[in-house]
């Protein structure tokens, strides 16, 4: 994952994640980091969909529209 998928604040560390077109905070841990990258575990599967940029200011449940960016 890009390193800016993941936010960490005072109480956890989680990506958001996309459900039904809603925010959804998923608690994560840390592996292996490198320059801009960050290996991630936690509850998520092949095809979900993560916010690239995530702040803890997008609280879950907030509707949200895609805008896909292609896989490298």
């Amino acid at each position: 994952m890009p390193s800016s998928a993941v936010v960490t604040n005072l109480e956890k560390r989680f990506v958001i994640r996309l459900k039904d077109g809603a925010a959804e905070w998923v608690d994560v841990r840390n592996g292996i980091s490198m320059t801009d990258k960050v290996e991630i575990f936690g509850n998520i599967t092949a095809g979900d969909t993560l916010l690239v940029r995530a702040t803890d200011e997008i609280k879950a449940g907030t509707q949200l529209i895609p805008k896909l960016q292609a896989r490298k």
